[in-house]
C-alpha cells in the first residue's frame, strides 16, 4: 500500500467522522422531542416548536429539555 492508499484511508475516516458527528449533533439537538415522544408528553407540539425555532440557543434547548422531562404525560390507562 502506497502513500495514496494511506491518504485514501485517512480521507475515508475523516468523512465517516463528519457524518457520525453530524448524526450525533442532530440527535442531541432533537433530544427534547425524542424524550417527549418516548414519554408520551401531553405538550409535545409546543416542545417541538421550541426545539425547532429556539433550540439553537442553549436557553431554548434547555427549556425544552426541562419541559420534556416534566410530569405532564399521558396516564397508562389512556393508552
Amino acid at each position: 500500500m502506497g502513500i495514496e492508499g494511506f491518504f485514501s484511508i485517512i480521507i475515508f475516516f475523516m468523512i465517516f467522522g463528519l457524518f457520525m458527528g453530524g448524526f450525533v449533533a442532530l440527535a442531541v439537538y432533537f433530544l427534547p422531542i425524542i424524550i417527549a415522544a418516548a414519554r408520551k408528553h401531553n405538550q409535545i407540539l409546543p416542545i417541538t416548536l421550541i426545539t425547532i425555532f429556539l433550540g439553537w440557543t442553549f436557553a431554548g434547548w434547555l427549556a425544552a429539555v426541562i419541559w420534556s422531562l416534566s410530569s405532564d404525560v399521558q396516564d397508562a390507562k389512556d393508552e
